[in-house]
């Protein structure tokens, strides 16, 4: 193996471990929010009315912590 060939794996090396690291420091976080919400009606006489409503809100944070 010559020189040549030889910086060129090590560029090659470093390239690839360059590219990893910083796909692990860019990719390492990820924000969910969920909201469900329910509704549920019920009428009775004249014009009065009953209306229940629940909401439920989760969040989910997967930040990496370095």
């Amino acid at each position: 193996m010559n020189k040549k060939n030889l910086i060129k794996i090590i560029i090659s090396v470093l390239i690839a471990a360059l590219t990893a690291l910083g796909a692990a420091l860019g990719l390492s976080s990820c924000n969910v929010t969920r909201t469900i919400t329910t509704k549920s009606e019920y009428w009775q006489k004249g014009d009065t009315s009953c209306v229940i409503q629940t909401k439920t809100i989760e969040s989910y944070d997967g930040s990496k912590k370095l």
